[in-house]
Order: structure tokens, then sequence, then C-alpha cells
């Protein structure tokens, strides 16, 4: 990739003009580490940040009394007014016979039914029409399993294959009757819907990991049985004119079974030229999340994680001992997944839920929509994990390009993870997780007095806190176990 010509050099202009704008820090830092960026040097585009609503989750957000609802709005979707400015919301496409439970009813729920959309989807459309307000243009659509009739169990959740695929797919309920084609055309139809409601869709997935065989909606494919799915699903949204509609695969669990379902699909042939963009979680695998970039052109999307699999629960502990559920940690694996994995969005699984088990960003429990709230108080809590997805998506604006930053100096110190950022409209953005017991301080030489900076940070005391920045510094601290960003605007 590379940049044009006029955003590298306002970029290194950014970079030669900032010296005076480093905030004064007091108490020396135990160790000083001088930056090196480098504009010219880049890597992928960023295309955003955000968060999903499906499974009936969206009547948590939607069941707020105002000005409740409003401020939690305004902390997902604002990118002023203390907001983390989200891009991208994931929306659940239905595959289940009733709305029983947290189920994402079907438009078209048994064989002999007409497709009819409510124009609801189990809260769905609210919120992103909510986001549309905001601001919010990228919408992608993901199924979790076909109709049950589709498949050779019978039912849609308890895993079972789509009947049609080869091998698997040729067995169980399906009685030689292939519903590959009939599939894809309900995706179809189903995109046409929500496009048809003003909701422009992005991309449609029409799997989420599967390797599972759960309780709820799920559906079990491989890479060389979802390469058959794939062109008759592209060919199925052009037949309903959408052929500017992406097809995404496959919601791998965690990136080794991304990387397998990926192999396949490539010699299947199904792959570059066919898919938008592959898509995976990072929850379980070997390993879960990114050791290095997958073998693919197309951009990676992480687009489901949530600290569910060691069952901590809900907290607003920023750090204590790096639990999967705590904010420092959630800062690290976005910085992972951008930097070893090369990843162009991600995505966290919930970003309002009336439980806590499963930690969503914001914690609103359930109560009557006209209750009465006292005085002086919140029905909802924002836990750790909403910081650092809101720390970078506030900052990193939707067609930003990763850019190179290195320590300079003599040794490198491991616990200073750094990555960098050139936006659209020229800023540079600098994120520095202090991953160590020591305060540490960062400098980027040379700089001059032209450019303004901004400086955020969030650990244990502070949440996305604007520092005031004062003239004639020229290190910026870094507190223990935090993450700080440097906005760099000329």
């Amino acid at each position: 990739m590379h940049l044009r010509r006029a955003s590298i050099g306002v970029a290194i202009l950014a970079l030669a003009t900032l010296a005076s704008a480093i905030p004064q820090t007091t108490a020396e830092p135990a160790r000083h580490v001088p930056l090196v960026v480098s504009p010219s040097i880049a890597y992928q585009t960023i295309e955003g940040f955000g968060f999903c609503q499906a499974f009936q989750r969206a009547n948590a957000l939607i069941s707020l009394p105002e000005p409740h609802r409003t401020a939690v709005l305004d902390l997902l979707f604002n990118t002023t007014a203390g907001g983390a400015g989200f891009s991208i919301l994931r929306i659940g496409l239905g595959s289940s016979p009733d709305s029983r439970g947290d189920h994402m009813n079907s438009p078209q729920p048994t064989v002999d039914s007409e497709f009819k959309w409510d124009g609801v989807d189990s809260g769905q459309v609210w919120v992103a029409q909510q986001a549309q307000r905001y601001g919010v243009e990228t919408f992608i659509a993901d199924a979790w399993s076909a109709p049950g009739y589709m498949k050779t169990n019978g039912r849609d959740d308890q895993g079972g294959w789509l009947c049609g695929v080869s091998g698997e797919g040729q067995g169980g309920l399906c009685g030689g009757v292939s519903w590959i084609k009939p599939y894809a055309e309900y995706l179809a139809k189903y995109v046409k819907a929500w496009v048809g409601a003003g909701i422009p869709i992005h991309s449609v997935g029409f799997l989420n990991e599967p390797n599972l065989i759960k309780n709820y909606a799920t559906m079990q494919s491989n890479g060389y049985q979802a390469a058959e799915v794939a062109p008759v699903l592209i060919d199925a949204l052009k037949e309903v004119g959408l052929p500017e509609v992406g097809v995404s695969c496959c919601e791998g669990q965690g990136w080794s079974y991304a990387r397998d379902l990926l192999a396949e699909m490539q010699e299947a042939g199904a792959v570059e030229g066919t898919l938008k963009m592959i898509t995976t979680h990072t929850y379980k695998g070997t390993p879960p999340g990114p050791d290095r970039p997958l073998n693919t052109t197309l951009p990676v999307w992480v687009t489901e994680i949530s600290p569910i699999m060691d069952k901590l629960g809900f907290t607003q502990t920023w750090y204590s001992k790096h639990a999967e559920n705590e904010g420092l940690l959630t800062a690290i694996n976005i910085h992972t997944a951008i930097v070893t994995g090369n990843v162009s969005a991600y995505i966290y699984w919930i970003g309002v839920e009336a439980n806590n088990f499963e930690p969503p960003m914001i914690w609103a429990p359930s109560r009557r929509r006209n209750a009465t709230v006292p005085d002086g108080t919140a029905p909802y809590t924002i836990g750790s994990t909403y910081w650092a997805p809101a720390q970078f998506s506030r900052f990193i604006r939707p067609g930003a390009v990763r850019v190179d930053v290195k320590q300079g100096g003599e040794g490198a110190v491991d616990a200073l993870l750094t990555s960098a950022y050139l936006n659209k409209d020229g800023s540079v953005v600098v994120q520095a997780i202090n991953n160590g017991d020591e305060a540490l301080s960062i400098s980027l030489a040379g700089l001059s007095t032209d450019c303004k900076m901004g400086q955020w940070v969030t650990d244990g005391e502070r949440k996305l806190t604007a520092l005031e920045v004062v003239s004639g510094a020229e290190k910026v601290p870094l507190a223990k176990r935090s993450l700080t960003t440097l906005v760099f605007v000329c």
C-alpha cells in the first residue's frame, strides 16, 4: 500500500513541527523512550471500530428511560462529549421460528411461509437508525444459521449443515434436496429489506463460528463447503439489485480456525476475487488471537470478541492481574489485532446488555421503560472493556492508514506497545500502551512549534481523560498500566 504524496507530506510536516505541544511533567519517569514515526511506511487501512446488539440485546438500550438512553447513545456514537464515535454496527440476521428468549426471529420461519420482514428485527433497526443520526455509515449483516428447514438437523440451533453442501450436507433430513440457492436468496431478500428501510449494508456473512454446536443458532461448515455457498450468495445479491453488497466469511471462533477456513476456501478458489473481506473472532484456538497476519490480500476484520471464556463477568477494573475482562488487556488485544494481525476493523460483541455475565461494554440492568430513576443516579454502568475500544475509535477514524512507528535509542522497552495512524484529514494519532509497573516517557525528536497536540489517557484512575498540554516540554509522560493517545493536528 502507498499513501498519497500529499497525505505523506502533511504527516511528515505534522511530525516535524510538534515539540512545544508536549505536556509538562513534574516528576521524571524512570525511563525515557524516543519514538520514530515514519508516515511514508504504510500498512493496512483502518475501516473502523464497533459493536453488535443482536439476539434481542437491542432492547436493553431501547428500554432505558430518557435522558439516560440518549446519554448511552452519546457514549457509543458521539465523537465529542466523551463518546467513543463507534463507526460500525454489526447486525444479526434471524433464523429462529420465534422470538422467545433471545431468539432472532426469521422472516420466513417455515418451509411453506412467505418471506415477510417485520421491520423491527429484534430492535436492531431502531439502533441502526440512531447510529445513522450520529453519522455511522458502515453496517455489516451476519447470519448465525440458515432456518432449520434448510439444514440437515431440521432446526436452526444445535449445529447441523446446510443441505446441499458436499459431505455432511448430503445426509440428515435433506432428502436429497439442496438448499444452497434458497438460503442465498433468503439472505439477499433479508439484506434488501434492510436497505429498503434506509440502512445501507456493507457486507453480509452466511456463517458464524461454524465449528460450534450450541443451543442457539449455529450451523457447521468447513472452508470447502463455505466456498460452495459464497459465489451463489454473490449472484443472489446481484439478482435483487445489490451488487455493491459484499460477501464476507467465515467468522471463525479464533485465529487458528480462521486460518484453516481461509486455506480451504483458497484451495477451492473462493477468496480473492470472491469475498469482500475475511472475518474472524478471537475467542479460542491455537492461537485464539493473532500471532501473524492471515495469508490473504483481503482486509481482515475481527467481528466479535468479548471476555467470556473465563466466565469472570462484568467489571469496572482497568487493571489488577491482566484478567480477560479488564480494560488494559482489552487495549493490548486491540493493539495485537491491528499490529500483529494487520486487522482492519475491530468489533466488540455487545455494546449494551441487560445481563452482566456476558460482559457488555455498558451494563443496563432490566427495568420497566417508564421506571423512575432516582435523581443523581444512572440506570447503567460503564464497564472496563468500553474504554480501550472507545479511545481507539474516537481518534482513529474510518479510512485512516496505519503507519510505522518504532522505538529509538538503545534497547527496546517490552512493556511499551505503540502504533501510529494517519487520518484522512491529515492528523496523526499515536497510541501508546504502558503495560509496565513503572511510569515511562516518550518523545518524537526534532519537533518544532506549528502544530497542536492533544493527549488523552485511561488508567486505573482516569478514563478517556483529556490532559492539559503545556508548551515547552519535550517528553510525554506515560503512567504505569495506561493507554495514552496523542493526536497531532496542523
